[in-house]
Order: structure tokens, then sequence, then C-alpha cells
């Protein structure tokens, strides 16, 4: 278990119908990070280029103030996107030390 170790990620776009329904891209998973006193941030990090294009995550710790002890733990994130007209089958969800793809299924 190593800092960074992207892990379980699964990704889908919500399409149920209904008022003021649109359709939502969610991306899931976890990832190693030293706690208690770090935040696992998940952010859009651009579409890759490639035909069909890839839809990238990016994960970044946050340090809360103060000291506390470097414990490695497992913590989940997720990331959303309202409005997803997007042509990406794949999603890549990346730290500064690993990566991991999963398919994006269309959940109805």
């Amino acid at each position: 278990m190593d800092v960074g170790d992207v892990k379980e990620v699964a990704a889908w776009v919500n399409l149920m119908p209904g008022p003021g329904r649109t359709p939502t891209l969610h991306v899931t998973g976890t990832v190693t990070a030293p706690t208690p006193c770090h935040e696992v941030v998940a952010e859009f990090g651009g579409l890759d280029p490639s035909q069909p294009p890839v839809y990238r995550v990016r994960i970044r710790f946050r340090q809360e103030p103060g000291l506390c002890p470097q414990v490695l733990t497992d913590k989940a994130f997720r990331h959303s996107e309202r409005n997803y007209a997007g042509t990406a089958t794949t999603v890549r969800v990346s730290s500064d030390t690993d990566s991991e793809t999963a398919p994006i299924r269309k959940a109805r």
C-alpha cells in the first residue's frame, strides 16, 4: 500500500428520466491516502485527445493544518458532472503515482 494507489474505479452516466433530471456522470473509487490530516479531492482533469476521448479525473490531497501522524488508509473519492453530454467511453483516474482506467456505463 503506497500513497496515491488508485483502486476500485467505477463510472456511469445516470440517464434516469424525470422532471429536472439531466444526464450526470459519476466517478467513484478509493485511493490510498495519509490520514487523518489529508482530504481527498477529485477534480476534472480534461479530456484525453484520443479517439474516442478519455474522461480524466485528477486525484490530489489537501493537507489540513497542524501536526498529525501519517497513517495510510484507503479513502473513498467521488466526482460528478451534471449535464454530461460527452462522448467518452472510458475514464482514467490519476494521482501523482498511479492511475486506473474503467469503462463508463449507462445507467437507466
